[in-house]
């Protein structure tokens, strides 16, 4: 039909027109070089050893008006006012999601390891920050703010910006850094989970308040707040676990899309409350991710449902709207940078002097104290939330905003470089992670004709290589007899030449899995005393000690493959192993999977005899055949 031409390209058609019946387009256009732009400056940046969220930062400010947003052609094409709209929608969806990520990695047992510590550095981490920030305050809000809108407001903003921490951004740095399953890293842990808490809750205030002209209905709001939280608490939860157990997910069972369902509606549901009421609605997000267990894995299997669409879509897309309010070019002023370099100073200041000084009172070096303080003031991904919320409630203008982005960027950058040089691995106090089995099996033969026992470390990174690990095992445990030969029972008496030299078997297992960099794979690390138990290669392990008659020990750890040496090294340290057996990476069970490594020569030429030592019943003439 004449006239009735298809909207296409080839018609003429401009692709990335915007069109609010056809906006897809455009949309499509605008994630691919959003996702590109942060993926590329990831590439170059984590050389750097700096966390994803400062390439999306940085890729958001890029494309914003302080560098290619100076270009109109492509501002008015690729990011038409019109659009934003769109954008806008997307990524505050997304942000719901990832507080409720937030939410999910705050497991109460990890508060319960170092509660008397945790909160005391918490408390004052949040404290002399939150009171420095107050007094740089009326700085800013005299010079920048040039006096416009309620100080008050203004002043406990700034309070909430300077006390949190950016609990996710400072996991990848702990974990990145083989910092996780240390004392700083454990305390650290500990006391931003209970700083988000607080400080999410003081942000929750501000929010009522700033959206609220009369200070009585401010109160009906935070009042509805509270009672929606324990709301949750009280009612919710009890029944959403009573749901979980008869579903049998909390006992390791992975999740149906039942119970999916019912989890993300509870999500939307309290999203929808939080921003009725006029909070916000990631608050309601962050609120149901606290409640849910971790109990069985289940935790970490509802945030491997939805992790890499909130990193590699939302979250940039949220980070570009960021940077498209974002204009370093309103900082022209030398006294503009006067109050960058006081508000980065007071961020830095207020946050290792005070969690500095509290891990020192309890009991901490001065070396670990300035660390713990120096983690604590990562700011990240969370500062860009507070500040973005603060933006659109009108509680700050374009240029403070400017100004506090430039200063989450700094204390972030500046946390690898400072921990890494101030604390190196020498001064690394690590937690008893290698003995996290408390259901080891010490059933092994204590015959009192037999020496000391036998220390030996297993590595294993995958289920296929643990028949041949076991089939190893099964020759090493074998007692000698009179005759020369082998015995597997327990019962047979040793004679001989081999008395007194026959040394029982301790086998210490661990199960070393490549750590990813999804917050799935970082919250599986910190949960590994608990995954031990269930984990089926060392399940499998267990059963085998147990038939053997043979003590076994089970450890479970994830590592990036930068330390997977220093982790084997260290385990076998802890476990004092005579000789480490380290299943081949990446290969399955077959005759060259396993690899021997002790402290005789490793060349392929071993000398006959070498096990005799132990008196696992091999004799010169059989290790020589």
């Amino acid at each position: 039909m004449a006239g009735s031409e298809s909207p296409s390209i080839i018609s003429g058609r401009n692709p990335i027109k915007f069109s609010t019946s056809d906006p897809l387009a455009l949309f499509i256009v605008q994630l691919l070089i959003i996702v590109c732009m942060c993926r590329f400056l990831h590439f170059l940046l984590k050389r750097l050893y700096q966390p994803s969220v400062i390439s999306e930062i940085i890729g958001g400010i890029l494309l914003g008006p302080t560098a290619l947003g100076r270009w109109k052609a492509f501002s008015t094409n690729v990011f038409p006012k019109e659009s934003l709209v769109n954008l806008n929608l997307v990524a505050n969806f997304g942000l719901v999601l990832f507080l409720f990520m937030i939410g999910l990695e705050l497991d109460p047992r990890m508060l319960k390891k170092n509660i008397s510590r945790g909160v005391a550095i918490s408390i004052a981490g949040i404290a002399l920050p939150f009171g420095l920030g107050a007094a740089v305050s009326y700085a800013l809000y005299s010079i920048l703010m040039d006096s416009v809108g309620k100080f008050v407001n203004f002043l406990l903003f700034c309070g909430v910006a300077m006390a949190i921490t950016a609990f996710p951004v400072l996991a990848r740095i702990l974990t990145e850094r083989n910092l996780l399953k240390t004392t700083v890293g454990s305390i650290s842990m500990s006391a931003a989970a209970v700083d988000d808490v607080v400080s999410w809750c003081l942000l929750a205030l501000v929010i009522a308040l700033t959206n609220n002209s009369s200070g009585l209905t401010a109160l009906y709001v935070f009042l509805a707040g509270l009672a929606w939280v324990l709301f949750v608490i009280l009612v919710v939860r009890p029944v959403y676990l009573g749901y979980l157990r008869r579903s049998g997910v909390l006992s390791g069972r992975d999740p149906t899309q039942t119970v999916l369902f019912v989890t993300f509606m509870m999500v939307l549901v309290s999203a929808f409350y939080t921003d009725a009421i006029g909070i916000h609605a990631i608050f309601g997000g962050f609120l149901i991710g606290v409640i849910i267990p971790h109990d069985g894995g289940f935790a970490v299997k509802v945030v491997e449902k939805i992790e890499d669409v909130v990193h590699i879509f939302f979250l940039p897309i949220y980070f570009t709207l960021s940077g498209l309010k974002t204009d370093f070019t309103d900082l022209k002023e030398g006294e503009t940078w006067g109050l960058w370099v006081l508000v980065t100073f007071v961020a830095f200041f207020g946050k290792i002097v005070g969690c500095g000084l509290a891990a020192r009172f309890t009991k901490f070096t001065w070396r670990e104290s300035l660390t713990v303080g120096i983690l604590m003031a990562t700011k990240g991904l969370v500062e860009l939330v507070v500040l973005n919320i603060g933006l659109d409630a009108g509680v700050i203008d374009t240029r403070i905003f400017s100004l506090m982005v430039l200063m989450a960027i700094a204390t972030t950058v500046a946390t690898t470089p400072l921990v890494t040089w101030l604390y190196p691995p020498k001064y690394h106090k690590r937690l008893d992670d290698l003995h996290t089995d408390d259901t080891a099996s010490e059933s092994g033969d204590m015959d009192p004709n037999a020496g000391p026992p036998a220390n030996l470390l297993i590595v294993l990174s995958r289920i296929q290589q643990v028949p041949a690990a076991m089939t190893l095992l099964g020759y090493l445990c074998r007692r000698p007899t009179g005759n020369g030969l082998t015995h597997s029972t327990s019962d047979a008496p040793i004679s001989g030449v081999h008395k007194h030299l026959y040394r029982p078997l301790r086998v210490f297992g661990l199960r070393l899995l490549e750590l990813t960099g999804r917050d799935s794979s970082i919250m599986q690390h910190y949960e590994s005393e608990t995954q031990v138990l269930t984990d089926p290669a060392m399940s499998m392990f267990r059963a085998f000690a147990r038939v053997a008659n043979m003590a076994f020990h089970a450890a479970l750890a994830y590592s990036d493959r930068e330390h997977f040496v220093d982790n084997i090294c260290n385990s076998s340290q802890d476990a004092s192993a005579e000789i480490t057996v380290v299943s081949a990476f990446g290969r399955s069970s077959n005759s060259n999977s396993d690899i021997v490594a002790g402290q005789a020569d490793k060349s392929p030429d071993l000398a006959p005899g070498w096990f005799e030592s132990f008196g696992w019943g091999f004799t010169s003439e059989q290790q020589a055949s």
